[in-house]
């Protein structure tokens, strides 16, 4: 099933997955990308929750009249909308958000906005929102992210890197998606626009550590976009004592490239967020047999 949300930068679609009666979770995907980049995990929490896929305007099937607006600020009113939708449509007053990259700050931003009440849970990933800003950042945000003539040249590898492994055929498919984004002038002026907004000021999580919810940070330790050593370690002093981080032996998509460990840590967490326990960045420990 899917739905349409009218919005300010477009209409965006919504994917919906699993059990009406079951607990209800959005799924925020980063950028570039769509709903599909979390395709090799989605049955399985489909299966315990009732998931909702967005496609970020200008993305998969949504659309964006005006790329140019798609920044990281509207992209949490838009995600309001969102819930507002699901509010209204599908009765949806409680939900779980899961976000990668500038999804995870948009998750961040809406358990704090007012939609605080509604958000039981937060499963950010390797998110946006806690780099320095430096005149480098901004530079690498502005002038070579967010200008389509140098991005164009740049996604690709990019892509390449953050991917990982590509041992999986959804990150194989994301990164075919990928490889199609310098062709096409719509969704690649929506992608500069996200990068320069992210070099605003304004760009931030207001007040990480009064974020009133179970979280469950998750940071790929080769990650080249937002490293854990720098961008990890600032989530960790910011983010709330109670959040229960875990590093990872992947890069920036852990669902796409170790969708089988993504889910070792998700699930749990999912089933019973305020059981889990605080703990400090650790890396993940494969099983014994």
């Amino acid at each position: 099933m899917r739905m349409t949300v009218p919005t300010p930068l477009g209409d965006i679609a919504v994917r919906c997955h699993g059990a009406p009666g079951a607990p209800a979770l959005l799924l925020l995907h980063a950028n570039p990308g769509d709903g599909r980049d979390y395709d090799a995990v989605l049955p399985a929490l489909a299966d315990r929750h009732r998931t909702f896929v967005v496609d970020w305007p200008g993305y998969g099937k949504s659309t964006a009249p005006d790329p140019q607006l798609v920044t990281p600020e509207r992209l949490v009113e838009a995600a309001e909308r969102v819930l507002d939708a699901l509010a209204e449509e599908q009765g949806v007053r409680e939900i779980a958000v899961l976000g990668n990259s500038v999804g995870g700050y948009v998750a961040c931003r809406l358990a704090e906005g007012r939609h605080a009440g509604s958000v039981t849970a937060l499963v950010l990933v390797d998110p946006a929102g806690f780099t320095r800003h430096t005149a480098l950042t901004r530079w690498f945000c502005r002038e070579v992210m967010g200008r389509p003539a140098r991005a164009r040249r740049l996604v690709v590898p990019l892509a390449r890197a953050y991917l990982g492994r590509l041992g999986t055929p959804s990150s194989r498919a994301t990164y075919v998606r990928a490889r199609q984004l310098p062709r096409d002038a719509r969704r690649l002026a929506v992608h500069c626009a996200i990068w320069r907004g992210l070099a605003d000021p304004d760009c931030a999580v207001a007040d990480p550590a009064v974020l009133d919810v179970p979280i469950l940070l998750l940071w790929g330790r080769r990650d080249p976009v937002v490293p854990a050593l720098l961008d990890g370690r600032r989530a960790v002093r910011a983010l709330p004592a109670h959040t229960v981080r875990v590093l990872l032996p992947t890069a920036h998509e852990p669902y796409n490239e170790r969708p089988d460990l993504f889910l070792r840590h998700t699930l749990p967490f999912l089933k019973d967020p305020p059981a889990a326990g605080p703990g400090r960045l650790r890396p993940s420990r494969p099983r014994r047999r």
